[in-house]
């Protein structure tokens, strides 16, 4: 009996130290585990440990095509009897201008839906404007900056009131010459600018106080001073590049105020924020925007992109080979349901 019971007791202790020797090993292998997945590719290399963030969820960005845009030509000699607009168009476009309107109406019509917005602000205006002027067309679709002069007689005054004013001096919309039926309902119809001409009641300079965007879904979209003064700023430097001569670099330089975090030139807007601040390059890896942590839905160009730079950051992804411990960390993603 004495025999039984200590070949009993002698394999529980058998049993127990290969219990204790697996769990050792066990979590061995789970601090290995962790490691790796801590430390990624600096595990061979620098001492700098990366945590691993969680996955975030990739939105597909919609690219937004203006197709005209609208300044003022030499503002400080602008009246009301004589003021010069420089349109820009790549369509085919219609120009109505509305003095002395309500402000409250022009954001009422604003948030209207698109066939509601274009019969009671363009084709048959249903407004208390003191004065709206004829409808202006214009068919030519070479993309030229042209400059159209507007103006009240001589014998019309406005009467505006004293400020604050609740009444826009003038309200100048363009809108697409083509029947809006056959465009997608993400395409920008209409621009609507609102602007501001000094008098002796106002002292405040001739300028655009507000542009939005009207699209044919009937979503409206106010632009930021970023966007204007970026896509002014973008033509200025177009034309001091045509001025180079052969001889000098071809890298551009590029302002700080004017630059990226990369140092590239700024080209995109972002929606629904509205902010002028990143490249292409950057926007690959971004989904909010870095100035205000919006999240990024769409954009829209301020500047030419080149192909030639898509071109080459897609070959440089595609061809860049991954390391062993990558390989194992997407392995392990994929087992524990994390791949992305």
């Amino acid at each position: 009996m004495v025999a039984v019971l200590t070949a009993a007791l002698m394999s529980a202790a058998e049993i127990s130290n290969f219990l204790s020797a697996l769990g050792v090993v066990l979590c061995f292998l789970s601090m290995v585990v962790f490691i790796l997945r801590l430390t990624g590719d600096d595990l061979l290399g620098t001492s700098v440990v990366h945590v691993a963030q969680p996955p975030v969820a990739q939105v597909s960005m919609q690219k937004i095509s203006v197709p005209f845009s609208l300044s003022l030509h030499q503002s400080r000699e602008a009246t009301h009897h004589d003021i010069q607009l420089k349109i820009k168009s790549d369509v085919s476009y219609k120009l109505r201008s509305f003095w002395g309107i309500p402000s409250d109406q022009l954001h009422y019509l604003l948030g209207a839906p698109w066939t509601a917005f274009l019969a009671h602000f363009v084709q048959e205006p249903s407004i208390n404007a003191q004065v709206i002027e004829q409808l202006i067309s214009e068919d030519s679709t070479s993309g030229e900056e042209k400059v159209k002069k507007l103006g009240l007689s001589e014998d019309i005054c406005l009467q505006l009131g004293t400020p604050p004013r609740k009444t826009y001096p003038l309200v100048v919309c363009i809108t697409r010459h083509e029947d809006s039926q056959q465009f997608d309902s993400t395409e920008v119809g209409a621009l609507v600018s609102v602007i501001h001409i000094k008098d002796e009641g106002c002292l405040v300079p001739t300028c655009i106080l507000h542009q939005y965007l009207k699209q044919v879904s009937g979503q409206t979209t106010r632009l930021q001073l970023q966007f204007k003064d970026a896509a002014a700023q973008f033509e200025a430097d177009q034309n001091k590049h045509r001025q180079r001569t052969e001889d000098e670099s071809e890298t551009e330089e590029v302002a700080l105020e004017e630059a990226c975090v990369k140092a590239n030139k700024i080209t995109r807007a972002l929606l629904p924020c509205r902010h002028v601040c990143i490249c292409r390059s950057c926007s690959k890896h971004m989904d909010t925007c870095p100035m205000c942590r919006t999240r990024i839905t769409s954009y829209f160009l301020v500047a030419e992109e080149s192909s030639d730079d898509e071109e080459e950051e897609l070959h440089n992804t595609a061809t860049q080979p991954q390391t062993l411990l990558q390989r194992l960390n997407n392995t392990l993603n994929d087992l524990m349901g994390l791949a992305t």
